[in-house]
């Protein structure tokens, strides 16, 4: 159920946020994946792709805490007070860190990408299909981290 729910909000991500990068990168003919340097003001595929991971995984990890606990308890997959934590400071615990992760992941998969292939310049729409892929990965990712958490004692 974790699994098949998680990757049902990774595509349904994947979807959205592509769409919205289609938009947000409008005007663009092409971006680069990557630049050299932390403080350039240039916008790039990571560095939105970065911040919308975190985010994605900060918003979709707070409600997956609240509605999965209520099908787990209604399924009756978990003991009640493992269902019971609150989420003041356990699940913003739980959520907080997953969602750290995600945004370390995402900064280090294109910060490999510069260092060993350069700067990439690629087209708006595989820019957008890129942007798609890093919020469904995120968005799988932080749904079945979060379910699993919840399960899961201390």
């Amino acid at each position: 159920m974790i699994q098949k729910q998680s990757l049902i909000s990774g595509m349904i991500s994947a979807i959205i946020n592509g769409i919205v990068a289609w938009f947000v990168f409008q005007g663009r003919t092409s971006l680069p994946l990557t630049v050299d340097s932390v403080s350039s003001g240039e916008k790039t595929v990571f560095s939105t792709g970065v911040m919308t991971a975190f985010t994605l995984s900060l918003i979709v990890g707070t409600i997956v805490f609240f509605s999965f606990r209520r099908i787990a308890k209604k399924l009756d997959l978990s003991l009640p007070e493992l269902l019971d934590r609150p989420f003041f400071f356990f699940g913003v615990r739980i959520v907080l860190f997953y969602a750290l992760f995600a945004f370390g992941t995402t900064a280090l998969v294109g910060l490999f990408l510069q260092k060993f292939l350069g700067i990439i310049i690629v087209s708006r729409l595989v820019a957008a299909i890129l942007m798609g892929v890093i919020s469904g990965m995120a968005s799988l990712f932080i749904n079945s981290a979060v379910m699993k958490a919840v399960l899961r004692p201390e």
